[in-house]
């Protein structure tokens, strides 16, 4: 039954039950019942999947993960932090991490300084937001082995990224974050 027909029922009424009042109004109230019920039992059908799950389903799947939602996080964030722990393991690599920022929406480059052992994340103040900044660290402390740093550069507004110029977040250790600016430009 659906909400649109939500006395249903009635159509199935004998004949005979025709003006009989206390018939009609019993159909009526098991009518809506079994409306619930069906909307119920569907909500908890599409909460077994995680892209169809809402706030309820999704609170479930965090909790048998044991992730803790952010505050400001949206549902989609939410469901994107559920898949991203049930991945299966894969080599990380550039392509890998390139990959999980365009599934998850973030529009940033990655590349690698192999000698410092360093990834480096390049984004457009204009393009990224906060939550996916959030985000975006998120995945790299999921994804990035234990012996590796990342540093993540924002060109603000329409200035070029260079190594001379941007506002960038690094990760020290897994224990310790930094956030700095280096805002002097070298001017000739």
């Amino acid at each position: 039954m659906s909400n649109s027909d939500k006395y249903e029922l009635l159509r199935y009424m004998p004949d005979y039950y025709d003006g009989v009042y206390e018939m009609v109004e019993l159909l009526k109230a098991q009518s809506k019942t079994l409306s619930e019920i069906e909307d119920n039992h569907t909500r908890s059908l599409l909460n077994e999947f995680v892209t169809q799950a809402d706030e309820k389903g999704i609170s479930i799947f965090e909790d048998q993960l044991g992730i803790k939602p952010g505050a400001n996080d949206t549902l989609e964030t939410r469901r994107n932090k559920v898949l991203m722990y049930g991945l299966p393991p894969q080599p990380i690599t550039v392509r890998y991490l390139q990959n999980l920022f365009k599934i998850s929406s973030i529009p940033a480059e990655v590349s690698v300084d192999y000698h410092q052992r360093t990834v480096i994340i390049s984004a457009k103040s204009a393009e990224i937001s906060a939550s996916q900044l959030d985000y975006m660290k998120y995945l790299l402390n999921v994804s990035i082995p234990a012996n590796m740093l990342y540093e993540v550069k924002i060109a603000l507004n329409n200035v070029e990224l260079t190594d001379d110029w941007f506002i960038g977040i690094g990760m020290t250790s897994r224990a310790e974050l930094t956030v700095g600016a280096d805002l002097s430009q070298v001017y000739n």
